[in-house]
């Protein structure tokens, strides 16, 4: 849940400094119990979306601004279909749980595709021990179970990542949760939050095994197609409020 690094992107032949986006979790596990939030529903005025403001400001917190890092705050997020490569040795829940969490983005998400692919990928999913990480991905911060490392160019468009899920000292609800969280999170939902313990992006370790209410309006805002990379918040905020 918590880490940035350096990285470079592609924009018109030029090599643009920007800033490669990771999420990781703890190794100290804390059991919390999620309480039940109802999220209002967006409401359309006049061929506009308005979107709650509880929506609204969770938005801020997580799609917009790097945790650590440059610190610039703007929308980043796929802008071509997320094709995934599964390496390593995955078991068949973690398999199973990986699906069900495709299926769940791409029903949320109307504008890009998600799917496994053989080849042709531009997401690589390891599952490793966390002692193999570091071989995997050079920029991996010890000690995380799960760990993302996202690339995107000068405009925002995240180009490509690497996902790294632990075969090692997790319970099989620990995995689970780690899967969706790190796949999520490299979708462009980048930052963790104290605000909600039911969230998907809740700060502290969870075993949180699906989407809240308010995290599927999170994603959804995130991939509408006027939601565009590159934007500011009050850009974002403009479309998605009421003003």
């Amino acid at each position: 849940m918590l880490a940035l690094g350096p990285g470079c992107g592609d924009d018109g032949g030029a090599v643009v400094n920007t800033t490669s986006a990771t999420v990781t979790t703890t190794t100290a596990a804390v059991t919390t119990v999620a309480p039940t939030t109802t999220t209002a529903a967006p409401t359309t005025t006049s061929g506009h979306r308005d979107y709650p403001p509880a929506a609204l400001d969770y938005f801020v917190e997580v799609a917009l601004g790097p945790e650590f890092g440059s610190g610039v705050r703007e929308i980043r997020k796929w802008t071509q279909d997320v094709k995934i490569a599964v390496h390593g040795d995955p078991n068949p829940e973690d398999l199973a749980v990986l699906d069900d969490v495709i299926a769940d983005l791409n029903e949320i998400i109307g504008t890009i595709e998600i799917e496994i692919v053989e080849t042709g990928q531009n997401v690589d999913l390891h599952f490793a021990p966390e002692a193999q990480f570091a071989a995997i991905e050079p920029n991996y911060v010890p000690v995380n179970m799960g760990f993302f490392w996202v690339w995107w160019d000068g405009g925002g468009n995240i180009t490509s990542s690497r996902i790294l899920v632990s075969t090692t000292d997790l319970s099989q609800p620990e995995r689970n949760h780690i899967i969706r969280e790190e796949l999520t999170q490299s979708m462009g939902l980048m930052n963790d939050s104290f605000s909600h313990e039911d969230s998907m992006f809740y700060q502290e370790w969870t075993e949180t095994p699906a989407f809240s209410d308010l995290d599927e309006l999170l994603i959804e805002m995130l991939y509408l197609p006027q939601i565009t990379p590159g934007m500011k918040p009050e850009e974002a905020l403009a479309l998605l409020g009421s003003g």
